[in-house]
């Protein structure tokens, strides 16, 4: 069968314009607006800086009741009749979180 080059000009046409079409329909809500774009980067932001806040302040708690165990253990140890008073001062003169 033999296509004159205006029939197959048409059919060319015709078939890409169902894949167009096609690809139109399937690929619909894979591309997001700036409008939702923009939504999107706020919540995930908001998101980010809400954890970054409870991070910095449970951070914080830690800290303080970590001090607050370091001089409990301090005020134990200075305070015990049965340890030598070498090891009391070895311990008393150390600074918290390490040598």
């Amino acid at each position: 069968m033999t296509f004159t080059p205006l029939e197959a000009l048409l059919m060319a046409a015709a078939a890409s314009l169902v894949v167009g079409v096609s690809a139109h329909i399937f690929t619909r809500n894979v591309y997001v607006s700036q409008a939702q774009c923009g939504e999107r980067r706020k919540g995930v932001c908001d998101d980010l800086k809400s954890l970054k806040e409870d991070h910095e302040t449970a951070s914080d708690e830690h800290r303080k009741k970590s001090a607050i165990l370091f001089r409990m253990v301090r005020s134990l140890v200075a305070h015990n009749k049965d340890m030598p008073s070498e090891v009391k001062d070895k311990i008393l003169n150390e600074t918290p979180g390490g040598e």
